[in-house]
């Protein structure tokens, strides 16, 4: 494949592993362990591994090595995902200052704490003259099961090491 600046780009083999500094393509299902619902699921997850921070620490130890067509089956307890529901992290405000919106249950809402941190939060409820809202990411407290099929290795751009994320395509 042809970048923009017309320089190639190395395009995955089975052979390519997984190691620092490649950009990882990845199908993903997310199970909720306690009950077994389907969370998410998707074929376009991409990140850059290595330590940048787009994957959790154990997601990154388990594919390292690893190579296209690889499944990988995990589980993430809180502290290893999206951390344990934090009850300072959610609101309960009068339905009087929401007036002239309209809000449902999943609504985005931008507002802040107590001590002032700009939050984005989640309507989680709707009742008695009041509006729930909820800062927590929506699996924390959760043990996760994750299912994982590698699509793509490929090396790494400089900028998308430098600028620490893969671009997935934005630049290609």
């Amino acid at each position: 494949m042809k970048t923009r600046d017309g320089k190639l780009r190395k395009i995955s083999r089975k052979t390519d592993r997984i190691t620092p500094d490649k950009v990882v393509g990845l199908r993903f299902r997310i199970v909720d362990e306690s009950t077994g619902h389907l969370l998410q699921y998707g074929d376009e997850l991409v990140y850059l591994h290595g330590g940048y921070g787009g994957a959790f620490p154990k997601v990154e130890r388990a594919m390292e090595g690893r190579r296209v067509g690889d499944h990988i089956e995990l589980t993430l307890a809180p502290e290893e995902g999206y951390g344990h529901h934090r009850s300072d992290l959610v609101l309960v405000l009068p339905s009087e200052e929401f007036a002239g919106e309209f809000l449902h249950t999943g609504t985005p809402v931008d507002g802040e704490l107590p001590d002032g941190r700009a939050l984005t939060f989640t309507v989680a409820a709707i009742s008695d003259g009041q509006v729930t809202l909820d800062a927590n990411h929506p699996f924390a407290g959760k043990h996760l099961a994750f299912q994982f099929e590698v699509l793509e290795v490929r090396d790494s751009m400089e900028a998308e090491r430098a600028a620490g994320f893969a671009f997935d395509g934005m630049f290609c």
